[in-house]
């Protein structure tokens, strides 16, 4: 079978053989109609992601399968995964994510009746930007203050091989953004173009037997959205404008929703925002969000979390419901 060189296809996988194994299934019609290559990157995975791949190479012949002897965490994995390929495009997938259906067809098209070339191309996440039209990026503070937050989920994300080779991995390795970082240090100071796609969005793995809580969704949230997160976006290079770098930071709470008025109320119901985490990190909270003051967040953090988590539950209830009778709520 002849394989595309122009795109290629990377899932960076570590314990989800069964997220993995779905992923396969939804994205091997559309790599298929292509001749799209598909590398998985193994983190040394103790379950039984092998096996699901070697069954889905017997369907597939394009995947490539590649198993790291021990564990080297999430951003060398990744690393190591953009760089397998040799395909002019490099798509970064999550293995709890899919790709929309026409973002194959988009891209090809895209590279191939333009002349540019483009360092990145950035896809919507859930449709969760609906005012930002699609265009082509050439001023990295303008990228920054409008997608620099979108662009921390790695599936939306399509790299240039060049863009790859020269990036330095090593200076935003344990950032828990290093995907993103390494393109906002590559076209720090020279001239480029980043094409972000609007109306096209990569979502979450939508079956009804696969349940994965995201990070923003776990005792870790605060440390990366409020430590992680500022580090991060304050280690950027010194051409970035304060306001873009601002503006970023404040992004990823409303993406996330880490830093919405229901977001906050969730956070404490899961006793993830509680008096301690308020300490911990509420010198950060000007920083991160101007909608709701410290005393706000300090409030919801003291409020009883049993009426907060029946309401929720409820919530939840409704929308299913909803969902099921009258479609998406």
């Amino acid at each position: 079978m002849q394989v595309n060189p122009l795109l290629s296809i990377v899932i960076p996988t570590y314990n989800r053989a069964d997220f993995l194994d779905y992923c396969l299934e939804v994205h091997i019609p559309l790599a298929k109609a292509h001749s799209i290559q598909i590398f998985i990157s193994d983190n040394a995975s103790t379950d039984a992601t092998k096996e699901i791949v070697q069954k889905r190479m017997d369907e597939y012949p394009l995947i490539s399968y590649h198993c790291n002897e021990t564990n080297i965490g999430a951003d060398e994995n990744i690393e190591r995964a953009l760089k397998y390929p040799e395909t002019e495009y490099v798509w970064l997938l999550g293995d709890t994510y899919q790709i929309p259906s026409e973002g194959i067809d988009y891209v090809l098209n895209l590279i191939s009746k333009n002349h540019k070339k483009y360092d990145a191309i950035v896809f919507n996440l859930a449709n969760k930007i609906t005012d930002i039209g699609t265009q082509d990026y050439t001023d990295q503070n303008a990228l920054l203050y409008d997608l620099g937050a979108l662009m921390t989920c790695l599936s939306c994300l399509v790299f240039h091989k060049e863009l790859i080779e020269k990036a330095n991995f090593l200076r935003y390795r344990n950032s828990y953004f290093g995907q993103t970082g390494i393109i906002f240090e590559a076209i720090a100071e020279r001239s480029f173009y980043i094409h972000w796609i609007q109306p096209l969005s990569v979502s979450f793995i939508n079956h009804p037997l696969l349940r994965k809580d995201a990070w923003h969704k776990t005792p870790n949230l605060f440390d990366i959205t409020c430590r992680k997160w500022t580090n991060f976006i304050f280690s950027l290079p010194v051409s970035y404008e304060l306001e873009s770098k601002f503006k970023c930071l404040i992004n990823l709470g409303i993406i996330s929703r880490t830093f919405t008025f229901r977001g906050l109320l969730y956070l404490r119901s899961c006793n993830i925002l509680n008096y301690k985490t308020y300490k911990q990190y509420s010198h950060l909270f000007p920083l991160l969000t101007i909608k709701y003051p410290k005393l706000i967040i300090l409030l919801i953090a003291l409020l009883p979390r049993g009426p907060l988590l029946l309401l929720y539950k409820s919530y939840m209830t409704f929308k299913r419901w909803n969902r099921g009778n009258y479609g998406t709520y």
